[in-house]
């Protein structure tokens, strides 16, 4: 409170006080007021806090209160604007009854007198409520009392320690706790704050790692902003939304190629542990480089170990200049795990919002599950299927569904999202996975038994889809790899009846040749992402047969001397490609001239070292 505030402890105002720091306040209200009580209540706030208070008014019919103060981050008060006359009408009928008015135009004009003759005035609602704890352990606490606390607000225990209502009942808030529960004794005060949690936001935080608060913990110093946002907000509406049709480039040859990503999207990475899910999370990353695109890195209940590898990626490669690690440990709270991917969205939601492109990876969401049900449990909440509660779908669709690409007129930003699924024994059918898969606009499904054969990365080209297609590709990979998956279907089918021995003609035998150069192209080294021109020189190569005599283990050598090749001699080939997206006639017949040249000299020179190595 103000030193020099003049409002008495008991006042009904006095609750505002602790929040009359800023000196204008807005007043939301679902009709025009009378200036006079606008008036009113400007000296009433001006004097609970000793110091003069402007308001800003606001009319909006929808809101579900009479009228609302709106001041700090975002802190409200419900005004009831009826109370007094609601009162006064029920307490004047009463007495026309006993009066004797029993027809209806009686009674009806009785009424409008007492409407016109009656005063509105203010009633501030109690949101500062208190309550005790009754139980507290494992990063929960159970209080009673606070009356009228919403879900995900923010109540403040002795000692500065905060937390989160999160389980509603009749008579108690089970809260999870942001702090340590060492510090909180049972029996203690809790009380409300009247605000949802709230995460620090914009460019200061490019290229730190922070924790679910979004507080520093990489012992750089405090994060320089004034930007705050609530960790948790609605989905921007359909018709906020554009259709997502400008590509996310992956870098990943059989991902750009096959399940191209848009700007907007949602896209599922799934499969087993230790096969590269993180991998093609971090190559998307590093490809983001001058691209205007902003990454959010989330750790989900990670090791400390494995989140410092991938800083030590990002920063050997560069990449922390333009992205943002949101970390919760899994030594820590289950609230801190719980509220780490809704802070890293939201982080993302303000560069979306200011017109930017970002991409947030939730590593994992298996890990996110796993920790709702443990608060789950801990709050006594019931189990559901495979003994996960039943809104687990709920938790992860309201996190997810904010990824988006706005209107050009809302400033043309997008959010992208890439969750991250760990599935035992390749069972994607199971019930986290295919809940996310439902969410999510197309997944990649890496597959163990491709992982174990060296195919890297190990994905599932008919399992993995992008529901998004070929509107999110670029014009040049849809004409040149158009015909790809269809060529590796064949092959895949026509592979099955070579291993049973089956005798089969010339042509299928050049198809078989042409469907495993293709498949030897799609193998990627982790931490090697590729430029588009570099993408569509060697899947043009692969597709167009200047590969079949090459042999199968020796593509790897001649993708590496192509691209040496054609930046050496042909630089202006890579550059067309790169600015146009497209692949113009004239180019086209460089690129030919080019590979034919290449191919035959990459051929012979593999022959002539042949002949020269002696015999073993």
């Amino acid at each position: 409170m103000e030193e020099n505030s003049t409002v008495p402890a008991g006042s009904a105002l006095a609750p505002l006080v602790r929040s009359l720091r800023e000196p204008v306040v807005l007043l939301e209200t679902r009709l025009p007021l009378d200036p006079l009580l606008v008036d009113q209540i400007r000296e009433k706030l001006s004097t609970a806090a000793g110091r003069e208070i402007s308001i800003d008014v606001k009319v909006n019919p929808r809101l579900d209160v009479g009228a609302r103060l709106i001041f700090g981050r975002e802190k409200k008060l419900d005004l009831d604007l009826q109370q007094r006359l609601l009162g006064d009408l029920e307490s004047q009928f009463a007495a026309a009854r006993q009066a004797g008015l029993t027809t209806m135009d009686e009674t009806a004009a009785h009424l409008a007198k007492i409407i016109e003759r009656t005063e509105p005035r203010l009633r501030v609602e109690e949101v500062t409520g208190t309550g005790a704890v009754l139980q507290v352990g494992d990063g929960i606490a159970v209080v009673s009392g606070l009356q009228g606390v919403g879900a995900q607000e923010v109540v403040r225990f002795q000692h500065n320690v905060y937390g989160i209502a999160f389980n509603l009942l009749r008579d108690t808030v089970g809260c999870l706790l942001l702090g340590r529960e060492e510090e909180i004794e049972e029996g203690s005060v809790v009380e409300r704050t009247g605000r949802l949690l709230q995460v620090p936001v914009g460019k200061a935080l490019v290229g730190r790692l922070l924790n679910a608060l979004g507080q520093p913990i990489d012992a750089k110093g405090p994060v320089e902003t004034e930007t705050f946002r609530p960790a948790e907000r609605i989905a921007p509406g359909v018709v906020k939304r554009h259709p997502v049709i400008e590509p996310l480039h992956t870098g990943i040859k059989i991902i750009d190629a096959l399940v191209p990503l848009g700007r907007g999207q949602r896209e599922l990475i799934l499969g087993d542990r230790k096969i590269g899910k993180t991998t093609i999370a971090l190559d998307t990353i590093l490809s983001q480089k001058d691209a205007g695109v902003i990454c959010i890195y989330a750790a989900i209940g990670q090791k400390a170990s494995t989140v410092a590898r991938v800083v030590r990626t990002l920063q050997e490669r560069g990449a922390m200049g333009y992205t943002i690690v949101v970390v919760a440990f899994s030594n820590e709270e289950p609230a801190f795990r719980y509220l780490v991917p809704y802070a890293a969205c939201a982080i993302g939601e303000d560069i979306m919002d200011r017109g930017g492109h970002a991409l947030v990876i939730y590593d994992d969401l298996s890990k996110h599950a796993v920790t709702y049900r443990e608060i789950s449990a801990l709050l006594k909440r019931p189990i559901g299927r495979e003994a996960y509660p039943g809104d687990i779908f709920y938790v992860h669709a309201r996190l997810l569904e904010r990824a988006a690409r706005l209107r050009d007129d809302l400033g043309g930003g997008s959010l992208t999202a890439l969750p991250i699924v760990e599935t035992l024994g390749g069972d994607i059918s199971a019930f986290i996975p295919t809940n996310v898969i439902s969410i999510c606009d197309g997944q990649i499904f890496l597959d163990t038994g491709l992982f174990n054969e060296g195919f890297r990365p190990a994905m599932d080209v008919g399992l993995s889809v992008s529901r998004v297609g070929g509107m999110a590709q670029t014009r040049v990979m849809k004409k040149v790899a158009g015909r790809l998956r269809i060529d590796l279907a064949q092959y895949h089918e026509m592979a099955q009846f070579v291993k049973f021995g089956a005798e089969v003609d010339q042509a299928t035998l050049d198809q078989l040749t042409r469907g495993e150069r293709e498949r030897e192209v799609l193998k990627q080294d982790q931490q090697n992402p590729l430029s588009l021109e570099k993408q569509i020189v060697i899947l043009y190569a692969a597709i167009n047969g200047y590969l079949d005599a090459v042999p199968a283990e020796q593509v790897k050598a001649y993708e590496d001397a192509l691209f040496a090749f054609m930046e050496a001699r042909y630089p202006a080939v890579f550059q067309s490609i790169g600015e146009l997206k497209d692949l113009t006639e004239e180019t086209e017949r460089t690129v030919v001239q080019a590979l034919s040249r290449f191919t035959g000299d990459f051929l012979r020179q593999r022959t002539v070292s042949a002949e020269l190595t002696p015999a073993a």
